[in-house]
C-alpha cells in the first residue's frame, strides 16, 4: 500500500491519480477537512490526526507501506522530518513532492526567516501608516504575532471549531477571524483587502497551488506590501516538483491491486 501525507490539494490529486491506476492507498491529514472531500472508493483508507514519529511508525508497519509519498504543505516541517525518519527506519520508500517556489523578494515583497521577524517589522510599520494587516498564516503560527495591535489586524484562517477557540483564546474578535477555506482568486483577495483596508499580508511560500499568485497580484492592485516567510530547509532524500513525476514513481515501485 502506498502512504500519501497530505491535507493539500496537490495531494488529493496525486490520490485520485493513482486510485485511477488501481493502487491502493492510505490517505493521512491533520484534520477531517480534507479526508472529507475525498470520494470513497474500495482501495482507499482515509485517517486523520496528527502524526507524531511514533504513530508514524506503527501506521507504516499496520499499513504494510511500501512507498510513502510525502505531499505535506511546504511548512508542515515536522511530520516531513518524521516520516524521513521513520521510512529509514524500516527501509520504506520515500519521495516528497515539493511545489516550486515562484516568489522574491521586491520593492513591494518582503522576505523572513521568522514569523517573529515578520512582526517585529509590522509593529514599526503599524505607526507608520493607517491601514491594517492580514495575517494568511494559518493558526498554528498566531502567537508569533503577539504585540501586533489585535484592532488593525485581521486573521484568515481554516473554520474549524478549535481554530475559532483558539482565535478567541489568544483575544481576537469575531469580525477579525475570516473563517474560510481556498483557494481564492483574485477577486476575491481584491474584495477582502479593500473591506478591511488592508495594507500588510503575511503569507507563507506555499506555491502556486496554496494561492500565492492570486495573493501577490491582489495586494499589487491595492498597492499592499506582501511580507512572505521562507520555507524551512529540509534534507529530503528524494524530491520532484509535479504530480506527474510522483505517479511515474510510484507506478514502478507499487503493484496494481487486483479486485
Amino acid at each position: 500500500m502506498i502512504l500519501v501525507l497530505g491535507g493539500t490539494l496537490d495531494s488529493r490529486i496525486l490520490t485520485d491519480l493513482l486510485l485511477e491506476e488501481g493502487r491502493a492507498v492510505c490517505y493521512s491529514s491533520v484534520t477531517n477537512i480534507a479526508t472529507d472531500q475525498m470520494s470513497e472508493n474500495p482501495l482507499l483508507t482515509k485517517i486523520s490526526g496528527q502524526l507524531d514519529a511514533s504513530t508514524l511508525r506503527e501506521n507504516l508497519t499496520i499499513y504494510n507501506i511500501s512507498l510513502c509519498i510525502d505531499a505535506t504543505h511546504p511548512y508542515a516541517r515536522e511530520i516531513s522530518e518524521n516520516a524521513i525518519w521513520a521510512c529509514e527506519a524500516l527501509n520504506i520508500d520515500y519521495i516528497r513532492l515539493e511545489r516550486p517556489s515562484h516568489i522574491d523578494d521586491g520593492e513591494d515583497i518582503m522576505a523572513y526567516q521568522t514569523y517573529e521577524e515578520a512582526r517585529d517589522y509590522l509593529i514599526g510599520a503599524m505607526g507608520k501608516s493607517d491601514r491594517n494587516i492580514l495575517l494568511t498564516t494559518g493558526s498554528r503560527q498566531l502567537e508569533a504575532f503577539e504585540g501586533l495591535p489585535k484592532e488593525r489586524t485581521y486573521i484568515r484562517v481554516l473554520p474549524t471549531a478549535g481554530v475559532l477557540s483558539k482565535c478567541e483564546t489568544l483575544g481576537y474578535k469575531p469580525r477579525h477571524i475570516l473563517a474560510l477555506q481556498g483557494p481564492f482568486s483574485v477577486a476575491m483577495n481584491v474584495a477582502t483587502m479593500k473591506e478591511y483596508k488592508i495594507g500588510f499580508i503575511v503569507t507563507k511560500d506555499s506555491g502556486d497551488v496554496g494561492g500565492i499568485k492570486e495573493k501577490v497580484a491582489a495586494a499589487r492592485q491595492v498597492n499592499a506590501k506582501i511580507l512572505f516567510i521562507k520555507r524551512p530547509v529540509i534534507a529530503y532524500p528524494k524530491v520532484v516538483s509535479a504530480v506527474e513525476d510522483v505517479i511515474i514513481y510510484a507506478l514502478k515501485k507499487t503493484s496494481k491491486v487486483i479486485c
